[in-house]
């Protein structure tokens, strides 16, 4: 029979053991823990880490521009069209400069593109209220996003020729870089390949509202070179670029009317187009300036004008109406105040009673018109 002496020295010895193997198991249970699968909290926090890197601001604009995409392709109603063309640029807006412009750029890469059915119409200061693409879309975007990124690009949209839309819109994205003069030079160069392409004989909306890239431009080459296209274009039947040609020809006068006194100088017979059209320009001179007034009197001496030229001439010189509108680089000319426009046509008035008595029997009909009126 056991002492009560050796009944607790097996007590204890008991409880020593039971210590142990639970001091054992508790040191364990760290590595078998990190030996175990993942919890679900820790694998829900890893799939959000991949989701989170797999949806960076440059990933979501590439996906907008894609849904976008699509959402053209099956949608025939243009008004619905404006919708997803503002939700477009919207979300491009939305998103920070430097990777919405990562993801358009590698969108125009690829060569993708779809039609809005909407028109190219220019909006406030150059920028497109509507575009015919979704490619016309994001080139019109990206000089706001990256403006050395849309530079490069329009170099290779114009080295590419895509379309004559694009190539409007990569002008205007080199005309707003050239901040200094330094892209003029090259500029000028691309629009004269734009009018030595295939797209002159059916010229497009974009096409034509390029011509105000000949206004930023100006210059005595890029004068003559319109001048001949204006005639080239009556005479092949192409109304819209003679007459997109004789619009920018009397912007670029009003800009600098010494282009009209050195042309008509160098070479009286350089207006051979439509005789209302060279009767308009002609009234843009200015003939209190000397050089200005010995092309006038010049011009009404010539014996080759049209029938009825004269007298459209005398209808609206001098001439002080303005084209006005929306224009992808250059601004609307400055409307002269009604007290402004009273005194210019005094001292018009002066210079013409000095004139008449030079001008043949021929001409002086059409300046008593212009002196009648303009006192009346």
């Amino acid at each position: 029979m056991a002492t009560p002496r050796t009944t607790r020295v097996c007590i204890l010895i008991g409880i020593l053991l039971v210590l142990i193997l639970g001091l054992r198991g508790f040191l364990k249970r760290p590595s078998e823990h990190k030996s175990s699968a993942p919890t679900a909290g820790v694998a829900q926090r890893r799939v959000g880490g991949n989701m989170d890197r797999e949806s960076t601001p440059k990933a979501k604009v590439h996906a907008l521009i894609r849904s976008s995409l699509q959402d053209f392709r099956s949608n025939p109603d243009a008004a619905q069209a404006a919708v997803l063309l503002r939700s477009l640029r919207d979300g491009i807006r939305n998103a920070p400069e430097e990777e919405a412009a990562a993801a358009v750029v590698a969108f125009l890469k690829t060569g993708d593109d779809a039609p809005t059915r909407l028109p190219f119409a220019v909006g406030p200061d150059g920028m497109m209220e509507a575009v015919p693409s979704v490619r016309s879309a994001l080139l019109d975007l990206l000089p706001s996003l990256d403006p050395v990124a849309a530079l490069g690009v329009a170099r290779e949209i114009m080295n590419q020729r895509t379309s004559a839309d694009e190539y409007a819109l990569a002008l205007r994205n080199m005309a707003w870089n050239d901040l200094d003069g330094d892209l003029k030079s090259e500029l000028s160069a691309r629009f004269m390949d734009l009018l030595k392409s295939p797209w002159l004989d059916q010229p497009s909306a974009g096409f034509l509202e390029a011509f105000d890239i000949a206004v930023e431009v100006g210059g005595r080459p890029m004068f003559d070179r319109l001048v001949a296209l204006a005639s080239e274009a009556t005479v092949k039947s192409n109304p819209a670029a003679s007459r997109a040609a004789f619009m920018s020809l009397d912007r670029m006068i009003v800009r600098d009317r010494a282009l009209l006194t050195t042309a008509f100088s160098a070479d009286a017979g350089w207006m051979d187009f439509a005789p209302q059209q060279r009767a308009s320009l002609m009234s843009r001179l200015d003939i209190t300036e000397p050089p200005q007034r010995e092309v006038f009197s010049r011009y009404l001496a010539a014996t080759s004008h049209a029938a009825g030229e004269l007298e459209y001439f005398a209808k609206v010189f001098p001439n002080e109406n303005f084209l006005y509108g929306h224009r992808l680089v250059t601004a609307d000319e400055a409307t002269p105040t009604i007290d402004e426009v009273k005194a210019a046509d005094a001292r018009v008035v002066a210079e013409l009673a000095a004139l008449e008595p030079t001008v043949p029997e021929v001409a002086k009909g059409a300046i008593r018109t212009i002196r009648k009126r303009l006192k009346r």
